[in-house]
């Protein structure tokens, strides 16, 4: 399930490039025509990536999931987070709650590539995200985890909605650049070491 493309990143790709059939480059490392998405049309898209970050891959009415460590707990929304883009520079709204603290706001900033600075799929977090530290101090690493993942489920589903490969393989990000205007992603074909390559194994005698 996890290479199915979310209807969601269909759609939006499909209203994107009205018309346009789907792309299917031929070869291996082939770059396909990049996809651009605004703050808010991501953050629209962003609950899909993180339903599928927290594990749903089919239709749900779930809106939370619920972290245990011990006998601490968190609920983590899987629909009010916000996405923003900077110069190089992702940022990921998480809200949570949870008993002590009711309902809070994390931020996940995550450097990336930008127009003069290309990085690829390249991104780099803080060690701590912002929020309250009685949240950030228990939760931190798994929070910062769980952002990247919405974040990269939103880049590669986008990515793999916007065609496949010779092979039939989707097509998956090489990179992203922000810029205050939004997101740019750029699709490749994989190289055979990728996915499912028809390549047969061999044995050594």
């Amino acid at each position: 399930m996890a290479d199915s493309v979310a209807p969601e990143f269909a759609r939006f790709v499909a209203a994107q490039r009205p018309g346009e059939r789907a792309v299917r480059l031929r070869g291996e490392g082939e770059i396909g025509k990049s996809l651009f998405l605004s703050a808010g049309e991501a953050t629209r898209l962003l609950p899909v990536a993180a339903r599928r970050a927290a594990g749903f891959f089919r239709p749900t009415t779930r809106t939370e999931v619920i972290w245990v460590e011990g006998e601490s707990e968190l609920a983590v929304s899987l629909d009010k987070l916000k996405i923003a883009f900077a110069n190089g520079l992702v940022t990921v709204t998480l809200v949570v709650r949870c008993d002590q603290t009711g309902e809070a706001e994390i931020r996940v900033n995550f450097a990336c590539g930008a127009p003069e600075r290309p990085a690829g799929l390249y991104a780099a977090a803080q060690r701590r995200p912002q929020g309250p530290e009685l949240i950030v101090s228990t939760w931190g690493d798994a929070l910062v985890a769980f952002a990247w993942q919405c974040l990269l489920g939103l880049v590669t589903g986008l990515a793999n909605a916007t065609g496949k490969d010779a092979r039939g393989n989707l097509l998956v990000p090489v990179e992203m650049v922000a810029t205050p205007r939004g997101l740019e992603i750029v699709p490749m074909a994989r190289h055979r070491f990728s996915g499912s390559s028809g390549l047969t194994g061999t044995v050594s005698r």
